[in-house]
This record gives C-alpha cells, structure tokens and sequence, in this order.
C-alpha cells in the first residue's frame, strides 16, 4: 500500500479500486475521515487552532499501513450490525402484521358467528316446533285411532247390523207382501 496524499487517494483505493462491494468501502472511507475530523478536533483543543492543509496531508501519509484493513473491519462490523438491526426491525414488524392480521381476522370471524349464531337459533327453534306439531299429530291419531283389528272388527260390526237391517228389512217386506197378500186373498174369497 502506498501512501496517501488526501481524501481523494483513499477514496479510490477503497470505493473505486476496491474488489469489495462499494458500500464497505464508503463506510471504511468515512471511518478513517471520521478519524481525521477527531484528530483535528484534537489539535484544535491542544494546540490553539486548526491544522494547516499542510498539516492535513501529512496526517494522510503518517497513516500505517494496517489502517485501511482496520477500518475495513471496523466497516464490516458497523454493516453486519446494522443489516441485523434491520433485520430484527423487519421481522418484528413483519410479526406485528401477522399478530394483527390474525386478530383482526378472529374479531371478523367473532362478528360473523353472532349472526349465523342467531340464524342457526332460530332454524333450531323452528324445527323443534315442527318436530312437536308433527309429534302431537302422530299422538293424536295413535291415541285416538283404532287398531286394524278393531277397524275390521267394527267393519265386521257394520256389516252384520247392514245384514241384520237387510234381512229385517225383507221379512218386513214379506210380512208386508205376505200380509197384503193374505188379505188380497182373503178379500177375494169372500
């Protein structure tokens, strides 16, 4: 490594030169002038003043030769601990959304289930009413049906009063025709 006569030399060895990604060597490069503003700051407490441009340019070539390694390093690190920070930042957001997402999900699963909650009452209110009305007539006829043994019973019953009627029915006639007879007879006997 050679040594470097300003800003401009170590911007392009580090940033433009550089076989490392770019962004490592813009943080390495604002490390080390990071380094040069607190040496200044340093000689202007100490020594009455700011640095002369002179002065400046030999800070650059005093420097050793391990600078640009620490300060690539040190650039690595600060990135590494920063893409972690986003990195954590991103997944707790990401989290949140999700945490969100899920409760408001269940809120909206909570507001639908009281409505179909009381549709579902009242489709089993209604059909526990059918069920008794069609409970209270299949009593009804139970109760006060007659069995098929009694029907025939009853039909056999029918019957033999429609056989008993009939037969009366004819010997009435018979009495009657034998009766009107008899005295037709009788009537032209005499």
């Amino acid at each position: 490594m050679e040594k470097f006569s300003g800003p401009e030399d170590l911007y392009d060895e580090l940033v433009e030169n550089s076989d490392d990604h770019w962004l490592l060597g813009l943080v390495a490069f604002a490390i080390i002038e990071e380094q040069k503003i607190e040496w200044i700051k340093h000689q202007k407490n100490n020594n009455g003043g700011t640095p002369s441009p002179e002065d400046i340019k030999n800070w650059y070539e005093q420097q050793p030769k391990g600078v640009l390694l620490r300060a690539k390093d040190t650039a690595e690190t600060r990135l590494k601990d920063y893409s972690n920070e986003i990195i954590e930042f991103v997944i707790d957001e990401q989290r949140r959304e999700i945490e969100h997402g899920i409760i408001v999900n269940e809120i909206r699963e909570t507001k639908r289930f009281w409505p179909q909650f009381g549709v579902n009452l009242a489709g089993g209110f209604v059909s526990a009413l059918l069920f008794a009305a069609l409970l209270t007539i299949v009593a009804f006829f139970v109760i006060h049906d007659t069995s098929p043994v009694e029907i025939g019973a009853e039909l056999r019953k029918d019957a033999t009063l429609e056989d008993q009627n009939y037969v009366k029915e004819r010997s009435n006639k018979q009495k009657s025709s034998d009766g009107s007879f008899s005295s037709s007879e009788k009537q032209n006997s005499k």
